[in-house]
């Protein structure tokens, strides 16, 4: 059974017909990356900055028309199960609930890793040991509407910003949302042209400096006291003046995961031509565990497999076009989706998108069918 030193209670909770300018105001003035949505006692869903960074909608809208379903925890869960949903999820918050879904509070990765950190449980590995690289990273000249890209394409919420490849500031997904909704304008019109303008702005405008930083060699247990102390869920790793990767509370965790010897339930069937390319298979193996997680948040992932079968080379012999296959098993069903591009992560994602979406789908159905159930009984 969790701890009660585990298990926090929100300062600030949402009802599922809040607006959503309430709910936003609410997130900035606590700081929340993540706020429970619940509707007579029971958890609804979660509505995040990874919610709203996909598009701009107006602040009148309901906040259950903007908010994600949620998978949770309950209070009679172990220590080792959390550790697995978070590792498997990459989530920021995890919901707590009793047997009856009704929600109780929850679990932040920051407060796992402080658990953990008291209790001596951080590997003694260092950060260029479990650093994300090759760094994604942003000219701090291009467009926020590019960092919006890069970070819906990879599903990361942060980017190191660079000018002449040297680290000059970093841009999270709260920074974009924040330049979003800064505007009041209620007007359709007028909220489109405020998303134009502020999208054709520099990463430069509103990126953060300077940059806390690790380097190669910190041990874990600094990594952990330096994101718990400054209140960053991550930060580039530098050697020298060069990026080397980036590090977060995720990466952390995964080591602790390694050391409790749990897995990913992926198996990628990747092409010789792509294999031998080291920047690409190491891209690649990031980038399924985060679309993984993407799923996991929705529902339990017994399996998930992707394939890629080669179409055609393109006229000038340099790109091919490929198709990629994605099969996902999960608790509610299976599900297969494909598409095509030339550059095969962008064909992931849109396959990963599509499965996403049916699952989405599948969850309203059962929601709704439960609702149906429920107004039966009291009949």
């Amino acid at each position: 059974m969790l701890e009660d030193t585990l298990i926090l209670k929100p300062q600030y909770v949402a009802r599922s017909m809040d607006k959503l300018g309430d709910v936003i105001s609410k997130m900035k003035e606590y700081k929340m990356w993540t706020v429970p949505v619940v509707k007579d006692r029971k958890l609804l869903g979660l509505v995040s900055y990874k919610d709203l960074l996909s598009r701009r909608v107006s602040l009148e809208t309901k906040v259950i028309n903007v908010m994600s379903p949620s998978v949770a925890v309950q209070n009679t869960d172990d220590l080792n199960n959390v550790i697995a949903r978070f590792y498997t999820t990459k989530a920021r918050v995890l919901p707590v609930v009793n047997e009856r879904r009704e929600f109780i509070g929850i679990i932040t990765r920051e407060s796992l890793l402080s658990y953990l950190l008291k209790a001596d449980q951080i590997p003694n590995k260092t950060a260029r040991e479990y650093m994300s690289f090759p760094a994604a990273t942003i000219d701090e000249n291009d467009s926020i509407a590019r960092a919006r890209w890069i970070m819906i394409r990879d599903n990361i919420s942060r980017l190191p910003a660079t000018k002449d490849y040297r680290l000059t500031g970093i841009v999270t997904a709260r920074d974009i949302v924040d330049a979003l909704y800064s505007v009041s304008g209620r007007k359709r019109e007028s909220i489109m042209k405020d998303e134009e303008r502020i999208m054709a702005m520099p990463v430069k405008e509103i990126m953060k400096y300077p940059v806390i930083t690790a380097n190669g060699n910190e041990p874990l247990t600094e990594v952990t006291s330096k994101l718990l102390k400054f209140r960053i869920s991550g930060m580039p790793v530098m050697e020298g003046d060069r990026i080397a990767g980036v590090i977060s509370g995720l990466d952390v965790i995964k080591a602790i995961a390694d050391k409790m010897q749990l897995s990913m339930p992926i198996e990628a069937k990747i092409p010789q031509a792509l294999k031998s390319n080291l920047d690409f298979k190491s891209n690649m193996d990031g980038i399924l565990e985060r679309y993984l997680s993407k799923i996991e948040r929705l529902t339990d992932v017994i399996s998930f497999k992707v394939s890629f079968k080669e179409e055609m080379s393109s006229s000038r012999g340099n790109k091919k076009l490929y198709t990629a296959i994605v099969r996902v098993t999960t608790k509610i069903g299976d599900y297969v989706a494909k598409d095509t591009d030339w550059e095969p992560i962008v064909a992931v994602k849109n396959a990963v998108d599509k499965i996403e979406e049916r699952i989405l789908r599948k969850l309203r159905k059962i929601e709704e069918s439960n609702k149906k159930g429920i107004k039966a009984e009291e009949a």
